[in-house]
């Protein structure tokens, strides 16, 4: 089956921003895009608490469609429906078994954490199929040349619908750095977090990964800061089943690092 990826777009800035970084990494992968308009309803948009979201004709949509599919170097498929976000994101990954799902995340930092009614959490309820988050300040490269993985020093196994991240760390072939909030006793090469990551076969066929320890108080705020100093353009972050089954999403590390975080992130859904 050939490679896809399933971008979601409401037309917003945003959305736009992810559809030409998605386009941009397809091209290296010899991918297809999938671009789906999906009513908006919680898309991290600030504009869901205020009434302000727009609904558009069908003929507006097919053209919003158009203008934006038009002139993109690679194979694209546009789809719409008005179905809400779990049951189109999973009817759409079903058919089409994307590699990775794309979404762009707009300026949240002025909304309290506890307003944002996450799509990220909704789609990894649905379909637990990879979750590329494109933050709409974010001015990372692409192709990503540096990714960074935060890993804890617990094991855990992933999905088979993340095989496909593997392909796309042996073919873009980064400069992979496996990122570890540390205990103050702790080794910075951070042997138990390598070990965990190595363990899942995420890094299979990967020449070498890098560590990088980080001394912080809170887990997100290490993980970000971990980042910055790897100087990443991608971060690839396990999402356990607690951080998005749980009722309290808002407060996981998996959430605060997507609301807060400024370079493309990847959510891997694991088993455990």
């Amino acid at each position: 089956m050939s490679t896809s990826l399933l971008i979601l777009t409401d037309f917003t800035p945003a959305a736009d921003q992810a559809l030409h970084y998605a386009a941009a990494l397809a091209a290296p992968l010899g991918a297809s895009l999938i671009l789906l308009h999906i009513r908006r309803e919680s898309l991290l948009d600030r504009d869901a608490f205020t009434g302000h979201i727009q609904h558009l004709s069908e003929g507006e949509v097919a053209a919003a469609l158009e203008e934006r599919t038009r002139g993109l170097a690679v194979p694209v498929q546009v789809e719409s429906t008005v179905d809400g976000v779990s049951a189109a994101v999973a009817d759409a990954a079903q058919r089409h078994q994307p590699a990775l799902l794309v979404l762009g995340k707009p300026d949240t930092e002025t909304t309290p954490d506890e307003l944002v009614s996450s799509t990220s959490l909704t789609i990894l309820r649905a379909t637990r199929t990879p979750l590329l988050i494109i933050p709409i300040n974010s001015t990372a490269t692409v192709p990503p040349r540096r990714i960074t993985i935060a890993a804890d020093n617990n094991g855990f196994s992933l999905k088979p619908q993340t095989e496909p991240i593997r392909d796309l760390l042996h073919t873009l072939k980064p400069t992979v750095t496996l990122v570890h909030v540390v205990e103050p006793e702790e080794n910075d090469e951070c042997p138990q977090a390598h070990q965990a990551v190595l363990d899942s076969g995420l890094l299979r066929e990967l020449p070498s990964v890098h560590t990088h320890g980080v001394r912080c108080r809170q887990i997100p705020q290490g993980i970000l800061q971990g980042v910055s100093e790897t100087q990443a353009d991608m971060l690839l972050l396990i999402a356990r089943r607690r951080s998005f089954l749980g009722q309290l999403f808002n407060r996981s590390v998996t959430s605060q690092v997507v609301l807060h975080g400024h370079v493309p992130v990847v959510l891997l859904p694991a088993l455990d």
